[in-house]
């Protein structure tokens, strides 16, 4: 064999397996774009997530508010039975 030849053929193999790492690096940026894909879909749904429980949240502080002034306007009324029936007998 020529030593041109020799020289060739090793050129070729090398074209050859910088073209398999070609196509793995292309299948590899696909995967790395569907990750991103599927990441910023998470990163929505956490968002409306948490939009929701902060939602709930200001509710939740606004009823129990609510509630504590109901209590506590029964208690005083409560009280003021008690104090009146007691100042009755």
């Amino acid at each position: 064999m020529d030593p041109n030849d020799e020289r060739l053929s090793r050129i070729e193999k090398k074209v050859d397996q910088l073209a398999v790492m070609m196509s793995d690096l292309a299948r590899l940026d696909e995967r790395a774009d569907g990750i991103e894909v599927r990441i910023n879909r998470h990163e929505l749904r956490i968002d409306v997530i948490e939009s929701q429980t902060n939602r709930q949240a200001e509710t939740l502080a606004a009823m129990s508010g609510k509630g504590l002034m109901i209590e506590r306007a029964a208690w005083i009324l409560f009280a003021a039975g008690v104090g009146a029936a007691s100042h009755i007998f």
